[in-house]
């Protein structure tokens, strides 16, 4: 697969692809203004004054677009991504140096610091937010006038905040981010399994060497955090996730005048996303959907080639629903090849989070031919190099997607069958 422009048969395919994609839009192309509107407000990082203020425009702009929309806010940290890690190691190599004093202290103390980065990483309840400072941010979520709870559901999920443009994601450490991620994590393990064989099989001398060497990446990495976190600057995001936010804005708008009877939308607008899908976790707290609410997660979808995931994951792989991915995959073999799967991401998004909880999920992303994301939480991240026909084909294809969705919901609540236990992810609610 090549990304346009790069040459080669498939340039010929994904331009035929588009153009099948996009028959029937209609005057309907509105993603790219709702783009252009939220772009001019500048960046909107994590619980800060310019995503409270993003908030209130997206309330606003709902409501003109005649849905009814609330404000829903919470408390979250800011800086997972940096400070969280950066006081795990800190606190480990600080352990490792006071280890000969009392090696149970130290062992025991370094599976504790754990624990909030192995949440942070699974999506768990103990995680950054027991060791860093929070901060206001919040939800906007939205619905339509009279709709009924009891209805089936589907949430449409993008997220609104923006990421820190850092060392971390400079275009020259672009090939170095993920072994960077995975040798931390491994010299984490070297230096924790150091300090529990110090503990209980003291004669265990072969693991220094490994053991010094690892204490000295966590150094390295604790520095390159911190001098990440403290040259960074909120990006605009107009990618990441200004795409997924004008998409869903404009699903909003055709949703409000071609709503099928007995089927709610709600359009969840997620604060804090980059700090650890906060704003889901949040949701999913609060709201309590109803079991079978089906949620579609828009993110990144104005760069290189559309995908669908099959499942997210750090630690632990998690598919997607099997019944939403076949449709995912029906509808991208007619669109010509134009769109396409993508088994997995190095960061979460916040679809993991509802598949996590049980509910049919999936996610709608862009990506280039490798798998990166275009100007990935970089300063390069605006609205002029967002591709608009990229954004335009999200825009068209997620609709058509929610079409069949709901087509296919309605005709089985109308003709029920028996339940039958799926498998991969699959729930009754779409059986």
């Amino acid at each position: 697969m090549q990304v346009e422009g790069s040459g080669g048969d498939d340039k010929e395919t994904h331009s035929s692809g588009r153009a099948h994609i996009g028959e029937g839009a209609c005057g309907f192309m509105a993603a790219w203004d709702h783009l252009q509107a939220l772009c001019r407000l500048g960046p909107r990082g994590s619980a800060t004054d310019g995503e409270r203020q993003a908030a209130g425009w997206l309330k606003e702009r709902l409501e003109s677009l005649g849905w009814e929309a609330e404000l829903e806010p919470f408390r979250s940290p800011r800086h997972t991504l940096y400070l969280g890690p950066a006081a795990v190691i800190a606190g480990v190599l600080l352990a490792r140096t006071l280890a000969p004093l009392s090696p149970p202290l130290a062992a025991l103390g370094m599976v504790a610091l754990l624990v909030p980065l192995i949440g942070e990483m699974t999506g768990g309840r103990l995680n950054f937010d027991r060791i860093l400072p929070k901060a206001v941010s919040q939800n906007v979520v939205a619905r339509l006038p009279g709709a009924r709870r009891d209805d089936p559901q589907v949430v449409i999920v993008a997220h609104y905040d923006t990421q820190r443009g850092s060392w971390l994601f400079a275009p020259w450490f672009g090939r170095w981010l993920r072994p960077f991620f995975i040798g931390t994590y491994a010299a984490l393990a070297v230096v924790v399994a150091e300090a529990w064989l110090g503990w209980l099989a003291p004669g265990a001398g072969w693991i220094r060497p490994w053991a010094g060497a690892a204490a000295v990446w966590l150094g390295a990495a604790l520095a390159f955090l911190i001098a990440s976190w403290a040259t960074g600057r909120y990006v605009e995001g107009a990618n990441d996730n200004g795409s997924g936010v004008a998409a869903a804005l404009s699903i909003a708008e055709r949703w409000k005048d071609r709503a099928p009877q007995g089927f709610s939308p709600v359009l969840l607008f997620t604060g804090c996303e980059e700090t650890g899908m906060r704003g889901m976790s949040h949701f999913l707290r609060t709201a309590r959907p109803a079991p079978g609410t089906v949620f579609v997660n828009l993110d990144n979808v104005g760069g290189g080639r559309l995908r669908y995931l099959l499942g997210e994951g750090m630690l632990v792989y998690r598919q997607y629903d099997a019944e939403l991915v076949r449709m995912a995959a029906k509808l991208a073999q007619e669109s010509g090849g134009e769109v396409r799967a993508l088994r997995n991401l190095l960061l979460p998004t916040d679809g993991l989070l509802a598949a996590k909880s049980g509910y049919p999920a999936i996610t709608f992303l862009a990506a280039s031919d490798d798998g990166s994301i275009p100007n990935y939480h970089w300063h390069s991240d605006v609205s002029a190099n967002v591709d608009r026909r990229t954004l335009e084909t999200a825009e068209t294809f997620v609709w058509r997607f929610l079409e069949e969705l709901t087509k296919n919901v309605l005709q089985r609540r109308a003709r029920p069958e028996p339940a039958v236990p799926g498998e991969g992810g699959e729930t009754a609610a779409l059986k």
